[in-house]
């Protein structure tokens, strides 16, 4: 899965506003300082969630960013839609003909990025902000290390198949 920096941007964005107490609205500059964001683009990224109703954006010196539902109804799936417009970079695979001499519909590859497609869309459907804003604190209240790369670390798994598979994270 690919995530563009206006992707990675609006996350950031998205989990401090989470972290917010409720009601609590907090300027561009606040959130651009905190999440290393350049205010000008996070200005148009904000822009962007407030017009497609995940964000609330007053203006004026009492003005500044909340959200516009509680965090727990918003899913990591309804901020990337908003940004990315597709969740992932499988769908452009997707959408090309399938040209071996059986065709689209009995493609294998297309049934494997099928289910790739699904499983994204399933946990990110599932996780919400709300999620996302318990564990950021629980990682810096508890010291937790996220590793920069599950392969590097050692931490993936065997199926029962022998092949080597990521770990799913739960709480």
């Amino acid at each position: 899965m690919k995530i563009s920096t206006k992707g990675e941007y609006g996350l950031r964005a998205m989990l401090y506003l989470g972290m917010q107490e409720s009601g609590i609205s907090v300027t561009s500059h606040q959130i651009a300082r905190h999440q290393g964001i350049p205010e000008p683009y996070l200005r148009q990224i904000l822009s962007l969630l407030s017009k497609n109703g995940l964000i609330h954006s007053n203006r004026g010196p009492q003005g500044g960013h909340s959200l516009a539902r509680p965090a727990e109804e918003i899913s990591l799936r309804d901020i990337l839609v908003v940004l990315e417009g597709q969740l992932t970079s499988v769908d452009q695979i997707l959408a090309q003909p399938c040209t071996i001499h059986v065709g689209t519909e009995y493609c294998a590859l297309r049934e494997v990025f099928l289910d790739v497609k699904r499983e994204v869309e399933r946990i990110l459907a599932q996780r919400t902000l709300g999620d996302l804003a318990r564990r950021q604190k629980k990682l810096v209240d508890e010291d937790i290390r996220v590793p920069l790369d599950l392969a590097a670390t050692g931490q993936s798994e065997t199926s029962k198949t022998g092949r080597s598979s990521l770990p799913i994270l739960r709480e």
